[in-house]
């Protein structure tokens, strides 16, 4: 009897989806203009099986894997007419990819029912709340020297945006306390948590780090460390004092400290089987998760272009929610070779100037044009004059039969297009103005989205607490040889 129903729910639905648009093809155009948008049913379909474009009709998976850009306002109606649906279908097709979803906000976990009732194993990293989530260590995930540098550059990053002598100095002595607890210590003591540690003492108490890196570093490695040290006191100081704010987010956040701890989440079962995980973070304090999320993200991307996808690996969906507190280094990069790697990307913006902020003109321009399909709602600013130069001019004929130019929608017609409609902007097709329909005033999408937890969910809250490195004995003058650490 279900199926009937949703059959026939689906029929409706088809059938009122017909209506719109032979509703829109006899009153929604004024064909005096002869408006040249191209037909929806040329990208978009209710059969396709990838992201949603608008709330009822989606992409197609190939088409998806070329990578989608939403642009919208706060309260534009992305969530309700694109992020909820695309989740619904992806998971609807019983061999559907896995998930990777940004969520600081948490709103999108509410599709966590609907998603077990699918056969996903749903998982969440939540740098808020250590109760419930999986365990995510950066430093257990670096491989070659070039990881080290990138995860250095990126702490720092947070609290210096231009380059200049103290952030390059500082991103040195983070790369160096990496190195060294990578080389020299147990992995409980591999992490975030001990480097900021490090700093934090050697800051107090130079001479006992001192004696730490003289009594169990490697020989080149303390050679590097005598050369940072080596400058004047002021400088010493303003380098450690750089390096160890670029880590305070971390270092004084207790929670933060112990899911950094360690690692228990795999990378890789997210193409054996349907997964899907929530990186969630308190939504107030974006900005103060942004480097720990902006690493997480950087080292996927590295990973997935590790190797290419084999036969009967799943396709990874990625959807980057509040895509313009990230910062992505090689984003640009990562956008333009996602296809080859079955990793379709859906990035969500409030406006195109936040790419422009975070990368650059040049580097946000790339980034756009290597997304095959870019969707713009209502209420746009600077944006609505570049649509409108996209869309293009054509010829009409007035009433006195005079022959006009004028362009398919003007700047302030973008700007003030109708709530319930976007204009799809295809790369090699014509742009596309089509309605759309949030996913609560469809059936059977508000069903999906009022299902209940099933019982005997499994709790995969690890409970481990960071372990400090005790620099007790070094704090003589004749500690105990390191080396037997």
């Amino acid at each position: 009897m279900s199926k009937i129903k949703d059959y026939g729910i689906l029929l409706m639905e088809r059938t009122a989806e017909l209506l719109d648009s032979t509703l829109d093809a006899i009153v929604g155009k004024d064909h005096a203009l002869k408006a040249d948008f191209e037909r929806p049913s040329k990208l978009i379909s209710a059969r396709h099986k990838g992201f949603s474009v608008t709330g009822k009709k989606h992409l197609s998976l190939e088409q998806s894997r070329n990578n989608m850009i939403i642009v919208s306002p706060s309260g534009g109606g992305k969530t309700t007419t694109v992020i909820y649906p695309s989740i619904f279908n992806i998971g609807n097709d019983k061999n559907g990819g896995s998930m990777l979803i940004n969520d600081p906000s948490g709103e999108l976990f509410k599709t966590r029912a609907f998603l077990i009732s699918r056969g996903y194993r749903v998982l969440e990293i939540n740098f808020g709340d250590k109760g419930n989530s999986l365990y995510y260590n950066p430093l257990q995930r670096i491989k070659t020297n070039a990881d080290v540098s990138k995860v250095a550059s990126m702490l720092v990053r947070a609290t210096h945006k231009q380059t200049d002598f103290w952030s390059l100095k500082a991103t040195e002595l983070i790369g160096l306390c990496i190195h060294h607890l990578r080389a020299t210590e147990p992995k409980v003591y591999q992490n975030l948590a001990n480097v900021y540690h490090i700093l934090e003492t050697l800051a107090g108490e130079p001479e006992v780090i001192d004696r730490y890196f003289a009594a169990t570093t490697p020989q080149q490695l303390w050679r590097k460390f005598l050369s940072q040290m080596g400058a004047s006191e002021n400088t010493r100081a303003g380098i450690i004092a750089t390096a160890q704010s670029s880590l305070s987010f971390l270092g004084e956040d207790e929670v933060l400290c112990d899911l950094t701890s360690v690692d228990n989440f795999d990378f890789d079962m997210l193409r054996r089987e349907k997964v899907a995980v929530f990186l969630h973070c308190p939504l107030g304090d974006m900005a103060y998760y942004s480097t720990i999320l902006s690493i997480f993200w950087e080292q996927y991307f590295s990973h997935v272009f590790s190797r290419l996808p084999e036969k009967g690996d799943k396709d990874v969906f990625v959807i980057l929610e509040e895509l313009s507190s990230l910062h992505l280094p090689n984003l640009a990069n990562i956008i333009s070779n996602a296809r080859k790697f079955r990793c379709p990307i859906m990035g969500v913006l409030q406006s195109e100037n936040q790419l422009f902020h975070n990368y650059g003109v040049h580097n946000g321009k790339t980034i756009l044009n290597n997304a095959s399909v870019k969707v713009y709602f209502t209420g746009l600013s600077d944006e609505s004059k570049g649509v409108s130069d996209t869309l293009g001019i054509y010829e009409y004929e007035d009433a006195s039969g005079v022959v006009k130019k004028r362009v398919l929608m003007s700047p302030d017609e973008v700007r003030t297009m109708r709530p319930d409609h976007v204009i799809i902007v295809p790369s090699g097709m014509r742009p596309i103005l089509t309605k759309t329909i949030p996913f609560y005033r469809q059936r059977r999408l508000k069903r999906f989205m009022g299902l209940t937890m099933p019982n005997g969910q499994e709790d995969i809250g690890a409970g481990y607490t960071v372990q400090y490195i005790d620099f007790e004995r070094y704090r003589t003058d004749t500690p105990n040889d390191g080396n037997d650490l």
